[in-house]
């Protein structure tokens, strides 16, 4: 379930498909929305609580936000899970996929490197790496790297792959008449 506030006075309960539902089902049982705090109702605080069973108090609210809080700060200083940037794994682990489209290797990779292959194009051709549904989307940018580190040269001197456009069907004819 998913807790959100709104200006300390609302909460909002929402189930997996995302609806709100009348303030007359339970909570826990359907999406809903519940409007805390008597004011908002022109009810007394004891009204407010006999009628409404389920419903947080506002110190109830402030506590579970104070939680959410202090977690979301706890977590600041970790690690995201996708920060944008790849990095080159540790050196030992071969067996680490790197294209997951090809199910290509760091081993293989680094093999195609030590058999010769000095660029990306070579190690796409070679291994397959890049060449999935992704086209080298998640995957070049560790490709790179390991190319630069297996090399011993920085990232920046590294080609990228060329681009090709898709072929286009040719009539027999064509090669006939020459």
């Amino acid at each position: 379930m998913d807790l959100i506030r709104e200006k300390n006075v609302r909460i909002i309960y929402s189930d997996q498909t995302g609806s709100v539902a009348s303030e007359q089902k339970a909570p826990g049982t359907a999406s809903e929305k519940i409007t805390t705090g008597p004011e908002s109702r022109g009810e007394t605080e004891h009204e407010a609580s006999a009628s409404h069973e389920g419903v947080f108090s506002e110190e109830e609210v402030e506590i579970i936000v104070n939680r959410v809080i202090n977690r979301f700060r706890e977590l600041k200083g970790e690690k995201p899970v996708r920060s944008g940037k790849s990095e080159v794994v540790s050196e030992d682990d071969d067996d680490l996929v790197i294209c997951r489209c090809e199910e290509i290797t760091k081993g293989e990779i680094k093999q195609a490197i030590r058999n010769g292959m000095r660029t990306l194009n070579g190690i796409k051709r070679i291994t397959r790496a890049g060449m999935g549904l992704c086209q080298g989307q998640t995957c070049q940018r560790l490709v790179s790297q390991i190319l630069a580190s297996e090399l011993g040269i920085p990232l920046s001197e590294v080609t990228p792959t060329t681009a090709r456009a898709p072929v286009r069907p040719l009539k027999l004819s064509v090669f006939a008449t020459g």
